[in-house]
């Protein structure tokens, strides 16, 4: 049996398990792309995801070169022509059943073999309208195939994460949710007109009751 070079606790989808099982040959790609491949070996797989969505069936291509398994998909290939089915992410009629991985945008489907750690992590940078566009094309298509039982758990556990991010954004406090301090107007140390008038009035009669009691 092969020892895998994956890190434990990392279910990964086809692309970062490339990345993982073989990283010299991927920092080169990019390197050719034009980008500065990083160290770290997980921004390296998230590096070559946003290259894959740059640049679609090319780089998925030269990916497919550096596969760890590469031997024994062209052995698999040589026998039999793999399936392809619809992409439950691009929609396009390249998605490899037998390996879980579209040719086109490297989507992997759930598996319900308890990958659903992976399967969420490649909507970390999705837009919150861009997955509910990607349920909304899932749920269609389970209704379409009631039987498909992997689909359907597709189904709940993107519209659990979409609920999820509905409820961050609702525990957030927005500006108008902020309470607004009440400044006190400060009192002005001036008198008005009627206090002058009274202070003037009392010192005037003050004045004359002491003139009476002189004399």
């Amino acid at each position: 049996m092969r020892n895998s070079t994956i890190p434990k606790g990392f279910a990964q989808n086809s692309i970062a398990y490339i990345v993982y099982s073989n990283p010299a040959p991927v920092r080169s790609l990019l390197y050719d792309c034009g980008y500065e491949p990083p160290k770290n070996i997980h921004h390296l797989v998230e590096a070559t995801k946003e290259l894959v969505q740059k640049n679609g069936t090319a780089i998925i291509s030269k990916l497919m070169e550096v596969h760890p398994d590469k031997k024994a998909i062209l052995s698999l290939q040589k026998k039999e022509a793999p399936k392809k089915g619809s992409c439950n992410s691009c929609s396009e009629d390249n998605y490899l059943e037998e390996d879980n991985f579209c040719g086109s945008c490297g989507h992997s489907n759930y598996m319900g073999s308890g990958d659903e750690d992976s399967f969420l992590d490649q909507f970390s940078d999705t837009s919150d309208k861009e997955l509910e566009k990607y349920y909304h094309r899932i749920v269609k298509k389970s209704n379409a195939n009631p039987k498909d039982a992997k689909l359907a758990g597709e189904v709940q556990m993107v519209w659990n994460e979409l609920r999820q991010r509905r409820l961050l954004q609702t525990d957030t406090p927005s500006k108008e949710d902020t309470p607004i301090a009440i400044v006190e107007k400060p009192k002005s140390n001036s008198f008005n007109k009627e206090e002058l008038l009274f202070i003037g009035l009392s010192f005037l009669g003050g004045f004359m009751l002491c003139s009476v009691l002189k004399k």
